[in-house]
């Protein structure tokens, strides 16, 4: 599951956020000041930072320069200002985005799922690799998946047709494999196709998306988790 770690003085505010997170499928810890930061990201190991910019015991800022120098991890920044210069200053000091509150979850949420492709998934405390989309094809179970081309090839070496949805939620399930995605999460997924989905449409998709990816006599490598979402349970290799 996708690890965030909200940097939230606002108790309110930061509940808010942490519940929101934890609908879209996303594992969650919340805490209010610099230091609680630096004593919990070490054994949490986030794969994202939603980080405010003042804070009890210090500013936002100093915490991004820190993790940018050891970590590759996503970084949003939020904040109620909205200057220029405070936005150029974050973003030179090494954060990915900046947001301006108050915003909408599901526009918190869409950046979020384009920073889990950047980076890959990499964790604080990992090294970085090369993610699937910076690559733009993969292997898993003898499959070729194209990202640029949208192609997938079978094990056979015969193409496999899929539609622009099938295409949009296969990419966001083997791009954060091993990571449980929430039927939310793969809805929005697939909004750059003007769709407005349902968790029955997902479903439906995703039995179509197993029967064109599970090899003859294989396990099929979407697996359903009950009550949350999807998980693409493979290994994937970057070529």
């Amino acid at each position: 599951m996708f690890k965030v770690l909200i940097v939230e003085d606002d108790e309110v505010f930061g509940e808010e956020l942490h519940d929101v997170f934890v609908h879209w499928g996303f594992e969650v810890l919340t805490v209010g000041s610099v230091g609680d930061f630096w004593a919990k990201v070490p054994d949490f190991q986030p794969q994202l930072i939603v980080v405010d910019l003042t804070l009890p015991d210090g500013s936002g800022v100093d915490i991004i320069r820190e993790v940018r120098s050891k970590s590759d991890i996503g970084i949003i920044v939020m904040s109620g200002r909205s200057a220029e210069v405070e936005r150029v200053v974050c973003i030179e000091t090494g954060a990915d985005d900046y947001v301006v509150k108050p915003f909408s979850s599901r526009e918190m949420v869409a950046r979020i799922r384009q920073l889990m492709y950047r980076t890959g998934g990499v964790a604080y405390g990992e090294a970085a690799e090369a993610g699937v989309s910076e690559q733009g094809r993969f292997k898993f179970d003898g499959y070729v998946f194209d990202v640029n081309a949208m192609a997938l090839t079978g094990p056979d070496g015969h193409d496999i047709s899929l539609t622009t949805l099938e295409f949009s939620v296969l990419k966001t399930l083997v791009s954060n494999a091993r990571q449980v995605l929430s039927r939310e999460f793969l809805i929005e997924s697939a909004h750059a196709a003007n769709w407005a989905g349902s968790d029955r449409n997902i479903d439906n998709l995703v039995s179509r998306i197993r029967k064109k990816v599970t090899a003859p006599g294989s396990t099929p490598p979407v697996r359903t988790v009950r009550g949350v979402g999807y998980m693409f349970a493979l290994e994937v290799e970057a070529l």
